[in-house]
């Protein structure tokens, strides 16, 4: 599976989520999903944002950390379904 596929960063995430998974392997797959990808500016922006947040969880215990692991799937979830409706108006 390639790791500019969208699947790929999607199988990570869910991986991440299951506890199965690896932060820095989850983050490293988006950064390279959202370069590789040719995206605007606006896009990494929003992706930094969730994933130090994600950086950061992964620092600290379940019950220590004011981020949910839970909304940071979600918020990571949105954000590729958006880039996914950006590459497909772009490369339809």
């Amino acid at each position: 599976m390639s790791i500019h596929n969208p699947q790929h960063v999607q199988h990570l995430l869910q991986a991440w989520l299951d506890g199965t998974g690896h932060s820095a392997d989850l983050i490293e797959a988006f950064r390279t999903f959202y370069k590789d990808s040719e995206l605007p500016d606006k896009y990494g922006t929003a992706l930094e944002n969730v994933l130090s947040r994600v950086e950061s969880s992964s620092l600290f215990t379940e019950e220590s950390c004011s981020f949910s692991k839970k909304d940071l799937a979600n918020a990571l979830r949105v954000w590729l379904e958006k880039v996914q409706q950006y590459l497909s108006k772009e490369h339809p």
